[in-house]
């Protein structure tokens, strides 16, 4: 019985950093947007390494 606690223990914290990532994800890809409309290249290039690093992590926890 310990351990299923466990497992469900180890999935909600999975699924709570999953959601946390997605919506990070979406944040970024919004931000990027505006970058690119008010036309700051400087901005949108860190923006676009943050979102690769985030949607590397979600990879990580897909493919798990």
């Amino acid at each position: 019985m310990e351990n299923n606690q466990t497992a469900n223990s180890s999935s909600g914290i999975r699924k709570t950093k999953f959601t946390c990532l997605k919506d990070q994800q979406c944040a970024l890809n919004m931000q990027i947007r505006l970058a690119m409309q008010l036309h700051n290249k400087q901005v949108q290039e860190e923006l676009e390494k943050k979102l690769e690093d985030v949607t590397k992590q979600l990879d990580c926890i897909i493919y798990e």
